[in-house]
């Protein structure tokens, strides 16, 4: 990601560096030559950050939530189209196994498109937490059934088959596809991986060719206004997605009302309403929300979280005295 930052009389100038490689960065910084590392979960190797948390030697520390990653479910065409599928998705996925074996406990488990923190999210939505025997109920009442001795589910002859694509350099996407592949196989559900380049998966969001899709909100200062308004216009997973739902309109309607009332009231009256909708429409699977990291030698001092995901307030760091 990119950052800005503002200058730290405290410290004499040093240069910055840019090392795209997780792993090399994480070598640069245990051999000395550099002093901090900040950024989003993919600043290090997630083991590699949990080993550095438990290093005497260094500060490493997690900021509040910052963005959610969930799946776009595809509303508009396949399984996905039905809501009973839709919530049955999200009964179907243990995230707390997710957040706890691959991402190291880095994350927090998502319950809602955006976190409780975030400015105007609803606080009285109803999670739909990890319950498979839920799943199994909702498709079944859907009338997709599992005949004796079938792994899918079917109905009208047809399997329940989704795909779920996923940038296919992205190590921690895959291996969060393929437990959500096997969450899925649990109640019956074939989900078929689609491991593509950024620019492949990038497009599928735009055309809609999808049946689930990984996606993720922009962060502050972009959350929930400039997400939302984005949702209106066919160029990402978000109005795809939405595409086929009943209030697709009203939703679309509320969003442009939002953005330019003045009255309080009625912008957090329409923000609820937005987010209760998408919520209730089980158009998303949130699966965690996103801290940025940050890893310092002990006399660098503490890096602090400034409230904007590109911004690094060097200018609040204090180094440790000897």
């Amino acid at each position: 990601m990119s950052a800005t930052g503002v200058a730290n009389p405290r410290y004499s100038k040093s240069p910055s560096k840019v090392i795209p490689d997780a792993t090399s960065r994480a070598v640069a910084f245990e051999t000395g030559e550099i002093d901090m590392l900040y950024g989003d979960e993919g600043l290090l190797p997630l083991d590699t950050f949990e080993r550095f948390r438990h290093h005497p030697g260094y500060v490493a520390r997690l900021s509040a939530p910052a963005e959610t990653v969930m799946l776009a479910l595809n509303a508009s065409q396949g399984p996905t189209r039905e809501q009973a599928v839709r919530e049955a998705l999200n009964y179907a996925v243990d995230k707390q196994t997710l957040v706890d074996s691959v991402l190291y406990g880095t994350q927090q488990v998502a319950d809602t498109l955006f976190a409780p923190s975030v400015p105007y999210a609803p606080q009285n939505l109803t999670p739909r937490r990890y319950d498979p025997t839920k799943a199994r109920a909702l498709l079944e009442q859907a009338g997709w059934q599992q005949l004796e001795g079938q792994p899918w589910r079917q109905k009208a002859g047809q399997p329940l088959a989704i795909e779920l694509a996923f940038i296919g350099i992205d190590a921690l996407a895959k291996s969060m596809a393929e437990i959500i592949q096997a969450n899925l196989r649990q109640v019956g559900v074939q989900v078929t991986l689609v491991g593509e380049e950024e620019s492949s998966i990038y497009a599928r969001q735009r055309e809609g060719r999808f049946g689930m899709i990984f996606n993720r909100t922009w962060g502050a200062p972009y959350d929930p206004h400039a997400f939302l308004s984005s949702m209106r216009v066919p160029s990402h997973a978000d109005y795809q997605a939405q595409r086929g739902l009943p209030d697709k309109a009203l939703i679309d309607k509320e969003i442009s009302e939002v953005l330019t009332t003045g009255d309080e009231a009625q912008r957090r009256k329409l923000y609820h309403d937005v987010l209760t909708r998408l919520h209730q429409d089980a158009v998303y699977l949130p699966i965690s929300y996103v801290s940025l990291m940050s890893v310092a030698r002990q006399e660098v001092g503490e890096i602090p979280f400034a409230p904007v995901t590109s911004e690094i307030p060097f200018d609040q760091i204090t180094p440790v005295t000897p």
